[in-house]
């Protein structure tokens, strides 16, 4: 995996951590959006690692 995508998605990670934390729901909107945001981080290194096991 792209190195620039796992510290991406390791610092979302910990903002998502944090912000939960501060806001104390999972369900708030902010947690929510952050969430999503990694998701789509996350994603898109499953297809690339993906296309790595298949191509190599």
């Amino acid at each position: 995996m792209n190195r620039r995508l796992t510290k991406k998605i390791k610092k979302l990670q910990q903002q998502l951590i944090l912000l939960v934390e501060q806001k104390g729901s999972f369900t708030d909107e902010e947690v929510i959006k952050l969430s999503q945001c990694l998701d789509q981080y996350i994603f898109i290194a499953q297809k690339s690692s993906s296309k790595l096991k298949v191509c190599g």
